[in-house]
C-alpha cells in the first residue's frame, strides 16, 4: 500500500481524535528535568491502576505553543509503596526525544530535538492521535505500510522503499520472533514498488520458499548450478582443501595446476610449460616478457574461464613424470586425488556434474540473477543440502557476481543480496569465518549503494555480527532480543535520545519490532503485518527500457567480469 501525504492527511481527518476533557486528559506535571530526561509527579486512582501510562508509550509535555513529546522509559511508586484505598503518586521517567508545533493550518508538525525545554510545573498529557499520526509522517516522501503502531492501531507504520533497498537494512531478533515472515513482507513490499530490482535470497535453513511461491525461483542442491571453474583461487582452496589451511607448496600447486589447465583449454589443448625446480612458479606467472606455449598468459587461476578436470588430471600427471620436480610428488598425488574424488560425489555435482565442459556463464548468470526476471524477480538459494565444506565458497562467489554484475549492468536494475544467520559468513570474530566471503559481502556493504546492489541482514545475534558491516545498515528492524550483549549492539546504534526504548527489547511481541533508521520518519515500535498465505500473485509490467537486460547485454556483462579479473589474483 502506497502512501503519498495526500493519503496521510486523509488518514489523519478520519483518525479517532481524543476528545477528552483537558483535565481527564491531565497524567501529571513536570517535577525533574535535564537534557535527555523528565520526571513527572503523577496520582493514580486505584481504579485503574495506573493504566494511562505504559513503558515505551509516548506522552506530550506542555510547553507554551509547543508540546514536549516524551517516551515512557521507567515508572516507580514514591517511597515504593502502594496503597488499596488511597491515590497513589508515581514518579514516571520520560526520555525526551522531540517537540510538536502546529502551523498556520493548525496542523501538528513533529521536530526532532529539544529546541526549548518545559519549565517545572508543565503538565503532561496523553498524547492526542492526531500528534501521534504527525511524529510518524513521511511529510511529503513516499513510502508503504508495513504494519501499525503498537500504542496505536489506527496509524499506519511507513517507511520509505528507495533508502530501505538503495542503502542497506537489517532484521534482528531471536528465533521464533517472525524475522522470517517480516523479511518476506519487507521485500514483497519492495518488489511491487521498484521494477527492476532482483532478489537473491541466501536461504541457510530453506524457510523462504513458501513466502514466494508466485514469483521466484528455487535453487537447491538438485538444480542449483555453479561450474567449479567460475570459482577464484581463494575459493577453490577452500573447496578442495576442506577448509584446513594447506601449506605454500600445496597452495603453489593447486595455483599452477587450475592456471595451466584453464591456458591449456582457451588454446584448444596445447599444453602450458610445467614450472621448474629453477623458477618458482609464482616469478614464471610474473615474469614481464614472454609468455607461454599456449598464448594465454593473460589468463590466471581466478579468470572466470572453463577448463576441465581431465586437463588438471593430466597437467599433473605429466608433472608427476618430470624428472626435476617443482612440487613433492605426495602434494601432486593428494590434489589428484581430491579432484578426482570431488568430481564422483553426487553432493558436488552443482559444480562437476556436467559432462561436457562449455563456456555457459552467460546463461548461469542469466538465470540465478534473473535477467529478464520473467515474473520472477526472486532467486531462493537454498543452502541447507549442499555440502558443509562448500557453502561459504558459494555465498562468496554469488555475492562477489551480485557486486560486479550491478556495476557491469550500468544502473540497469538492483541487486538485494539478502543473507539469511548472516553472522555465519561476516563474523565480528575475523579469525571465523572464510576471508572471501567476509571480504565480498563487506564489498557490497561498503561500496554497494554506489552501484545499485544492497544488502539486507538477518540474524539472531547481532553482538556476532562483523561490527563494520552491521553499521553501513542505514535501517534496522530490531524484535525480540534477550541477550544483554546483543541489546547494547542496538542501543548503540540508536540516537542517545531514543535508547531507553531498547529496554523492553526482550519483551515485545512476536511479530513487533523497535524500527529505526533513514528508511523511517522516527523510530518507533510496531507490529508488522501478517504475510498473506498464500501469497497474493505479484504481476509485473514488461521490462521498461532502462530495466530491460538483454542476452547480449549479459554477453557484455559476462565480458567485463573476465576483464576484470583476468589479472593475476594469486
Amino acid at each position: 500500500m502506497l502512501l503519498s501525504q495526500n493519503h496521510e492527511d486523509g488518514a489523519i481527518l478520519r483518525l479517532r481524535e481524543r476528545r477528552d476533557a483537558p483535565a481527564q486528559r491531565i497524567l501529571g506535571r513536570l517535577v525533574a528535568l535535564n537534557g535527555m530526561h523528565g520526571i513527572i509527579a503523577s496520582r493514580l486512582d486505584t481504579s485503574d491502576g495506573g493504566s494511562a501510562w505504559s513503558i515505551g508509550h509516548l506522552i506530550t509535555i506542555v510547553h507554551g505553543a509547543t508540546r514536549v513529546v516524551g517516551v515512557v522509559c521507567e515508572m516507580t511508586a514514591v517511597n515504593h509503596l502502594w496503597h488499596e484505598t488511597e491515590t497513589n503518586i508515581a514518579h514516571v521517567k520520560v526520555e525526551l526525544s522531540g517537540e510538536i508545533s502546529d502551523d498556520e493550518n493548525g496542523k501538528p508538525r513533529f521536530f526532532r530535538g529539544i529546541r526549548s525545554y518545559p519549565e517545572l510545573g508543565a503538565v503532561a498529557h496523553r498524547i492526542r492521535a492526531s500528534d501521534l499520526a504527525a511524529i510518524y509522517a513521511f511529510n511529503g516522501r513516499q513510502g508503504i505500510e508495513i504494519g501499525r503502531l503498537s500504542q496505536e492501531e489506527s496509524i499506519p507504520a511507513v517507511v520509505s522503499v528507495h533508502e530501505l533497498v538503495t542503502r542497506h537494512f537489517a532484521v534482528i531478533g531471536s528465533t521464533g520472533v517472525g524475522k522470517t515472515t517480516a523479511v518476506s513482507m519487507l521485500l514483497r513490499k519492495c518488489l511491487g514498488q521498484r521494477e527492476n530490482l532482483r532478489v537473491l535470497i541466501i536461504d541457510p535453513h530453506n524457510e523462504y520458499k513458501n513466502h514466494f511461491n508466485d514469483n521466484s525461483i528455487v535453487l537447491d542442491s538438485d538444480n542449483l548450478e555453479i561450474p567449479f571453474w567460475m570459482f577464484r583461487f581463494e575459493e577453490m582452496v577452500d573447496i578442495i582443501y576442506a577448509g584446513r589451511k594447506p601449506s605454500a607448496e600445496e597452495t603453489d600447486a593447486l595455483y599452477d595446476v587450475i592456471r595451466t589447465a584453464k591456458q591449456r583449454f582457451a588454446g584448444g589443448g596445447s599444453a602450458a610449460p610445467a614450472p621448474t625446480s629453477a623458477i618458482s612458479a609464482l616469478s614464471a606467472i610474473r615474469r614481464p616478457a614472454g609468455g607461454d606455449a599456449s598464448g594465454n598468459s593473460s589468463i590466471s587461476a581466478d579468470t572466470p574461464v572453463p577448463y576441465r578436470v581431465a586437463d588438471a588430471m593430466k597437467v599433473i600427471d605429466e608433472w608427476l613424470g618430470l624428472l626435476d620436480k617443482r612440487y613433492a610428488i605426495t602434494d601432486l598425488r593428494a590434489l589428484k586425488n581430491r579432484f578426482e574424488s570431488l568430481a564422483r560425489d553426487p553432493r558436488f555435482k552443482f559444480m562437476f556434474g556436467r559432462t561436457l565442459v562449455e563456456d555457459n556463464m552467460a546463461r548461469i548468470v542469466s538465470k540465478i540473477f534473473r535477467i529478464p526476471a520473467e515474473d520472477r524477480p526472486v532467486t531462493v538459494l537454498q543452502l541447507a543440502g549442499l555440502p558443509n565444506e562448500v557453502v561459504n565458497s558459494v555465498v562468496s562467489v554469488l555475492a562477489r557476481l551480485a557486486f560486479d554484475i550491478a556495476l557491469w549492468s550500468g544502473g540497469g536494475y538492483e541487486i538485494a543480496v539478502v543473507c539469511e544467520e548472516a553472522h555465519r559468513y561476516i563474523p565480528n570474530d575475523r579469525t571465523l569465518g572464510f576471508g572471501p566471503t567476509r571480504a565480498a559481502i563487506g564489498r557490497i556493504a561498503k561500496e554497494g549503494r554506489k552501484y545499485g546492489v544492497s544488502l539486507g541482514v538477518v540474524s539472531q545475534r547481532p553482538s556476532e555480527l562483523d561490527s563494520t558491516v552491521l553499521s553501513q545498515c542505514s535501517t534496522m528492524f530490531a524484535m525480540r532480543l534477550p541477550n544483554e550483549s546483543d541489546k547494547t549492539i542496538i542501543r548503540s546504534a540508536l540516537a542517545e535520545s531514543s535508547a531507553s526504548i531498547v529496554s523492553f527489547l526482550s519483551a515485545i511481541a512476536d511479530r513487533e519490532a523497535i524500527a529505526f533508521g533513514e528508511a523511517l520518519p522516527t523510530p518507533m515500535r510496531m507490529k508488522f503485518e501478517a504475510l498473506p498465505r498464500p501469497a497474493v500473485t505479484a504481476k509485473f509490467d514488461e521490462p521498461k527500457a532502462a530495466g530491460q537486460v538483454s542476452r547480449l547485454e549479459i554477453s557484455r556483462i559476462v565480458g567485463k567480469l573476465r576483464g576484470e579479473s583476468g589479472g593475476d589474483g594469486h
